[in-house]
């Protein structure tokens, strides 16, 4: 198998076949749809090549639907997820969209598919979506993040962007998903404020799981996992500022706020990263295959 992966049109995202050898750097032709939607694939994910304005339009499209749009914002740790656990790769499949939320995912585009992805962070991902359904007939959802993140964060929206409406807020405490008691009263709060759009604030692998399992089965219109964007948008972190997320250094701006916590995910994570990205460089899993 060659390295260079043709970019072709999925026609209509999340439909690819995933009978194909997990890993694969070859795109499946998914089937038919009213659009086409390009994706490169990167090892065990294939990733959307919209441009961030492009997703934005295709979402607020979908949040007048009812069907679950699954959106991925993507980064190193994602990758590294999908490459060693087989029910995570299962459920990055079944997403409808993965964009590059790092820069380590835009190389990756680059090196591996010979293609241009766009950076899509999920911070901004949730500012370009506020701001878009302003005005509009469409209520969002903050779920997750620290204690009082997701309420500082709505507050901050709805002020940056009048006639943002806001469905709910909730912010249960970590491993609620394990306590059918406060499982039970999440859904039951998201089931009945009934919102276009939720943000999931809950960490990979949780908020994608928690996506899959159950948001999908109350049709909410579009979900996304955005891990901890609601605490940078409240401000309890800094974001890097612009020059450095340029270089691609936005990673360790993050590390250097949190080092106990993030020092293995980024540090172990980036490591190995790169370690399966220069085994699919060297045309490891082309001559040997993959052993799942």
């Amino acid at each position: 198998m060659g390295l260079r992966a043709k970019c072709v049109s999925e026609v209509g995202p999340g439909l690819a076949d995933t009978d194909s050898q997990k890993g694969g750097l070859e795109l499946v032709e998914g089937h038919a749809s009213d659009s086409f939607l390009g994706v490169v694939p990167i090892g065990p994910i294939k990733i959307s090549l919209l441009s961030a304005e492009q997703l934005t339009q295709r979402l607020i499209g979908h949040a007048f639907g009812d069907v679950t749009q699954h959106v991925v914002t993507a980064n190193a740790q994602f990758y590294v997820l999908a490459e060693e656990r087989q029910d995570y790769w299962e459920c990055i499949q079944r997403a409808d969209y993965v964009c590059a939320d790092g820069v380590s995912i835009v190389v990756a585009c680059k090196w591996l598919g010979r293609a241009k992805a766009t950076r899509i962070p999920g911070v901004d991902l949730v500012m370009d979506l506020c701001k878009s359904t302003a005005g509009l007939a469409l209520r969002v959802f903050f779920l997750g993040g620290n204690p009082g993140s997701a309420e500082r964060s709505a507050a901050i929206l709805t002020e940056r962007f009048p006639g943002l409406k806001v469905a709910g807020i909730s912010c249960p405490p970590r491993g609620f998903q394990s306590d059918p008691d406060m499982l039970n009263d999440v859904l039951s709060e998201l089931k009945k404020s009934q919102p276009a759009i939720l943000f999931v604030a809950l960490g990979a692998p949780f908020q994608e799981f928690f996506i899959q399992d159950h948001i999908r089965p109350m049709n909410i219109p579009v979900a996304i996992g955005i891990g901890g964007s609601l605490d940078i948008i409240a401000g309890e972190f800094k974001r890097a500022p612009r020059y450095i997320q340029r270089l691609g250094l936005e990673w360790a701006f993050r590390l250097a706020q949190e080092p106990r916590r993030l020092a293995r995910r980024y540090i172990v994570g980036n490591t190995l990263f790169l370690f399966y990205l220069l085994r699919y460089l060297l045309g490891y899993e082309g001559q040997t295959g993959r052993a799942d």
